[in-house]
């Protein structure tokens, strides 16, 4: 079954019972009120002429208080009641009838009657052909003598009036059911339209069509999903876009490794060519050798650094507590031979902390980071580590009084193979790479990081690290 019909049917039968229901539920609210009133009614009349009697037995001698009197006692009594149409019937305590103001051969037995024990009344619905009667009785004790007072209304009123609101309800119900139909039958329609055009949209941008939105208008569950399905298309684009991106990095990644591999090549091929062919003198050959090994040794530290990222992005670590301190100590163990040689200053002040990670690439990161400021600080600069514990985090910052960075440089640090001074960094043995590495390691190991940075002033690497117990990377 097609959806509009889906529709059209669900809401069709739904109103109508709806309606149904709910048209019911008024008449016989309207009926249990009318029902209500008629009882209180009775039971106020009964209570009206039961303290009318007591009062007028009351009134007589105990000589004359006799079931004798009851008939002449009554008689006077319904004389001064305003409703005319009840009958009033009164039985002594064996339940013998001693008086009756109308005559009703098939309710004059009070036996049926069951008296609530503490108002002493009870009620009974009787039918007789096509009346109905509500019978209403009380028990009252007049001296030492017991009498049951019965009043007889006629409520056949109430039952036609429910039956003639059934019978208008029925014809106003069938009104009601063309109008509905023809009414869900256009706002299906409308509904469906709307979601005709969202599926054509959707075909379209299926095809190939990316630029393609639906249209949002109204504020209805359908203009919801058709800004779901543009939120949905702008996610795609934006998706499609960044994989193009993705595609020309990873071009120019290719571009720039091919690059960084071909100057030193060309050069030791070009020195190793000249040492093959041409009679060098010693001094000639020692320079073209000497450039032919920190040519090589630049090779070999670009091969280190891309087997470095695969590493970072290929594999599993396994995560375990650690001392920060003794991290960071290994790293300024393996990086202190190249600040020596340019006479850099060197101060520390942080207390240790357990953290959770992969020791070698913490390690690396470190070192990459502590090689960095060497290489900034230049000769005699100053390069200060200092941490600080704040609960269950710890703040670790690596500064140099080096050279610094413009704003535009410290958003692509970590690009592969951006270098801010590639004369500088090429001629340290760098290759663009070491930022990169370091970027992908914390973000392994979940610890938030900034880069502060002033041209000419120096830098600050700010790391923050959680503490073994808060830390993701370890539960």
């Amino acid at each position: 079954m097609k959806f509009f019909w889906k529709i059209y049917f669900s809401f069709t039968i739904l109103l109508l019972l709806a309606f149904g229901a709910f048209g019911t539920w008024m008449i016989q609210l309207t009926f249990e009120k009318s029902w209500q009133r008629v009882q209180e009614e009775a039971e106020r009349e009964n209570r009206m002429f039961q303290l009318s009697f007591e009062m007028n037995l009351n009134a007589l001698d105990e000589v004359y208080r006799n079931d004798g009197i009851i008939p002449v006692t009554a008689s006077s009594i319904i004389q001064n009641l305003s409703d005319a149409g009840s009958a009033f019937l009164i039985y002594n305590s064996s339940q013998e009838l001693l008086y009756e103001s109308k005559h009703y051969a098939s309710f004059n037995d009070l036996l049926r009657i069951s008296l609530d024990e503490k108002t002493q009344c009870g009620y009974q619905i009787q039918t007789d052909g096509e009346q109905t009667y509500l019978l209403f009785a009380c028990r009252s004790v007049v001296g030492n003598k017991v009498y049951y007072l019965e009043n007889i209304r006629n409520i056949s009123t109430i039952y036609e009036e429910r039956e003639l609101y059934y019978d208008w309800y029925t014809m106003i119900m069938l009104i009601l059911a063309i109008i509905i139909t023809i009414l869900v039958f256009v706002i299906t329609h409308m509904l469906t339209r709307s979601i005709a055009e969202l599926s054509h949209i959707t075909r379209r941008f299926t095809n190939g069509d990316y630029e393609v939105r639906a249209s949002e208008t109204g504020g209805d569950e359908i203009a919801e999903l058709a800004q779901d399905f543009n939120d949905m298309a702008d996610t795609i684009s934006e998706k499609i876009d960044e994989l193009t991106l993705q595609a020309k990095k990873q071009e120019d990644f290719t571009a720039s490794f091919a690059h960084e591999l071909k100057t030193p090549l060309t050069s030791i091929i070009g020195y190793a060519d000249m040492l093959r062919t041409v009679k060098c003198s010693q001094e000639e050959m020692l320079e073209a050798v000497n450039y032919i090994f920190h040519q090589g040794k630049r090779l070999e530290s670009l091969s280190f650094k891309l087997l470095e990222l695969i590493v970072s992005d290929k594999q599993t670590c396994a995560f375990r507590p650690l001392s920060l301190k003794m991290l960071v100590e290994e790293a300024v163990k393996l990086t202190e031979i190249k600040r020596e040689e340019k006479n850099i200053r060197f101060m520390e002040e942080y207390p240790d902390f357990l953290l959770c990670g992969e020791k070698d690439l913490l390690i690396s990161v470190f070192t990459n980071l502590l090689d960095n400021a060497r290489k900034a600080a230049g000769e005699g600069g100053l390069i200060r580590i200092r941490g600080k514990q704040y609960g269950n985090r710890y703040l670790l910052c690596i500064m140099d009084n080096g050279c610094g960075m413009e704003q535009k440089e410290i958003s692509r640090i970590t690009e592969a193979f951006y270098m801010v001074d590639k004369s500088r960094t090429r001629k340290e043995g760098g290759a663009g790479l070491g930022m990169t590495l370091c970027s992908r390691i914390l973000a392994i190991h979940e610890v938030r990081w900034r880069i502060f940075s002033i041209p000419e002033k120096g830098t600050v690497i700010a790391m923050q690290f959680e503490g073994e117990e808060g830390s993701a990377v370890c539960s």
